[in-house]
């Protein structure tokens, strides 16, 4: 009895912090583009730019969430590598998948961030639009 009363708090406390990820993301993305697509994010170099924008349809507050960790898991193995310092990149992802798209220094850059996104724990594949000067 008392494991299930333990698993029961566990599933709703897990249930409630995928929701309140889920529901901050919504609010976000509302307070940026009303009217928008699910998802979006840019950034930018001086006269370079990145926009993605992407349509997302979830099943769930949890897989909202989801890509959402995927999201910042991959962009902190960027930074912690530093191969996109400096240079406008923009990391998305779709039920696990990780969209990279932006400018790097060279392809070298370009294959090696996409290395890195593929190394997360939980990501199903990369689509690498980076492109390089």
């Amino acid at each position: 009895m008392r494991n299930n009363r333990n698993r029961k708090r566990t599933a709703v406390a897990t249930f409630a912090i995928a929701s309140l990820i889920g529901g901050g993301l919504l609010a976000v993305n509302a307070r940026a583009q009303s009217g928008s697509p699910d998802s979006s994010s840019s950034e930018s170099r001086q006269n370079e730019s990145v926009n993605v924008t992407g349509e997302h349809h979830y099943n769930s507050p949890a897989e909202r969430a989801n890509d959402a960790l995927l999201i910042t898991e991959v962009k902190s193995a960027l930074a912690r590598d530093g191969v996109t310092d400096n240079y406008p990149v923009a990391v998305d992802c779709d039920h696990g998948k990780i969209l990279l798209s932006g400018v790097v220094k060279s392809a070298r850059d370009a294959k090696h961030a996409g290395d890195i996104a593929a190394a997360a724990q939980g990501v199903t594949g990369v689509k690498n639009q980076l492109t390089w000067h």
